[in-house]
């Protein structure tokens, strides 16, 4: 560096210049060096000779000096390149330290930062901001355990509109020792959803931290096995399960039945298999809730007879294949409690139900054996309420049925037990024919509380295929059922459905004397209903 002489004022070296002062410096006579016309020395000590520049007056201009000597251009010279190496090397330094608070935020953020970048959408004064992650390569080793079939939408199939025939696949077709098939097929009675029992179900939701606002399984944790364990179940609920949307108190009971639809859950678990839809309440939630009420049910997996979004599906045949064996199913009401005729879509009955007012069964059940059905079975809503007897409507339909060719007849409606027969005919095919007709299931769940009404039966038969191909329906066979009541109506009630026979011996935990007593006595009113017919073998356990 190049030393700063001291100027001929003799004024402080920081002093400022006076204002007005130009920033030329003042001449001196041509080839003067300084005042005096040589160099002063300079003390030791002083800036000067130390080495130390000087700083000149703000606004000044440099003095010339004269030329330093070699050895001391040599020492500057030394000085100023350590000068740069020292600068250089401190630059370095924080460079490299810049670098390293870059990498150890990056692998900071790679952990816990989020992995998106914030996107301006610019909508009025105020701006939003949203979130665009970043897209994320899937490690290699991760594809295998994550595969997920997704079938292209433009090759995918498309959902039927109506019922198909749904095969089983024979490796699973069980046979006995003679290689004949056979199929054991299981109906509930009635389930009748009054407000208490919707009600206890929200109680249990809660209890139970259910992610739905309604559990109906613990209602039926008794019978679970008893409902699970046949080759294929059938039940009825009473009323719509569209949702509540579609009825204007919402969900209800009597005499409006609109039941939340969660109670399908319920029997999934439980391990029905199809619901009968054609009953006196299914227009309880208009034809918009019954429309709603077949998806919900196709929704959580179960099949369904007796209602239909169109007239197409309306003239399908229903048949399934239950372990091998083609069966048929129709199903019918005969009442529909005058909805048809309180202002409801005239689709209700141009398709929507199956009443035996717009239906005709003999047409039904030769589409069913054109559609290669085995065995036709038809549920009946019929009856009256609470007698105990089938009134002269219930034979009448009977008998028409037995003419069409239907091989079983099952009824519900009069929520009393009434007994299981045999009917013989002729039917349309010119066959002798041989059904099987139980009038009515009584209730399997409700709040009906009444002798004769908080009971009912599970029922079963099977389907024997013989040796000439043909098909028999024999064992038809019962287990009496009972609706366990406990809790008070401020509190709310608790219920489950009990199958008698496997507590005989030893009632259900927590079951008070006068609760097993009553318990007995619906088992032993469901025995004498079914001694009055001349089908139906006890199931005690």
């Amino acid at each position: 560096m190049e030393e700063k002489r001291r100027t001929t004022s003799g004024a402080p070296r920081h002093a400022a210049r006076p204002a007005g002062e130009g920033s030329a410096p003042k001449k001196r006579p041509a080839g003067s060096t300084s005042v005096s016309g040589a160099p002063k020395k300079r003390p030791v000590g002083s800036a000067a000779a130390s080495g130390v520049p000087k700083k000149r007056p703000a606004g000044s201009a440099p003095q010339r000096r004269p030329s330093p000597s070699p050895a001391r251009y040599s020492r500057r010279q030394r000085n100023t390149n350590w000068s740069m190496v020292l600068a250089l090397a401190i630059i370095v330094i924080i460079l490299i330290g810049i670098l390293a608070l870059i990498i150890l935020g990056v692998k900071a953020c790679s952990s816990g930062c989020s992995s998106g970048k914030r996107a301006v959408a610019n909508n009025g004064p105020a701006q939003i901001y949203m979130e665009t992650p970043e897209p994320q390569e899937t490690p290699a080793a991760q594809v295998v355990d994550n595969v997920i079939d997704v079938q292209p939408a433009e090759t995918a199939a498309a959902e039927p509109t109506a019922p198909a025939v749904l095969p089983t696949p024979a490796a699973n077709v069980r046979t006995d020792a003679n290689g004949l098939r056979s199929a054991t097929i299981r109906t509930a009675g009635d389930f009748v959803i009054h407000d208490v029992v919707f009600q206890s179900a929200a109680k249990l939701a809660k209890q139970t931290n259910s992610s739905d606002p309604f559990n109906f399984r613990p209602m039926l944790n008794l019978i679970r096995d008893q409902l699970e364990n046949a080759d294929f179940t059938v039940t009825n609920v009473d009323g719509s399960m569209g949702g509540k949307q579609y009825y204007k108190y919402g969900y209800s009971g009597y005499p409006q039945f609109n039941t939340p639809p969660h109670i399908l859950y319920a029997l999934v678990d439980a391990g029905v298999d199809m619901l009968t839809l054609a009953n006196n309440h299914m227009l309880d939630g208009w034809f918009d809730g019954l429309m709603a009420e077949i998806e919900n049910v196709e929704k959580v997996g179960l099949k369904h007879v007796g209602a239909n979004r169109s007239t197409a599906e309306k003239n399908t045949p229903v048949v399934y294949e239950i372990n091998g064996i083609k069966v048929g199913f129709m199903n019918y009401t005969v009442s529909l409690n005058e909805m048809d005729k309180k202002g409801v879509d005239s689709r209700a009955l141009e398709f929507g139900v199956n009443a035996t007012k717009n239906s005709d069964p003999k047409k039904d059940a030769k589409a069913l054996r054109d559609a290669g059905a085995d065995v036709i079975v038809c549920y009946m809503h019929w009856g009256k309420e609470y007698e105990e007897m089938p009134d002269d409507n219930q034979k009448k339909l009977a008998n028409i049925l037995v003419a069409s060719g239907c091989d079983v007849i099952v009824g519900g409606h009069p929520h009393v037990v009434q007994y299981a027969t045999w009917l013989s005919g002729t039917n349309q095919f010119g066959e002798a024919q041989q059904t099987l007709c139980l009038y009515s299931l009584g209730n399997f769940l409700s709040d009906q509380r009444l002798a004769l009404r908080d009971g009912g039966i599970l029922f079963d038969f099977t389907i024997q295929e013989q040796p000439d191909g043909s098909f028999s329906i024999i064992n038809p066979s019962y287990l009496p059922t009972w609706v366990w009541r406990t809790g008070d109506k401020e509190n709310g009630y608790d219920y489950s459905v009990v199958p008698i026979g496997k507590y005989l011996d030893t009632r259900p935990e927590g079951m008070s004397d006068a609760d097993y007593t009553r318990m007995l006595q619906s088992y032993q009113e469901s025995i004498n209903a079914m001694q009055k017919g001349n089908a139906g073998t006890l199931i005690a356990d």
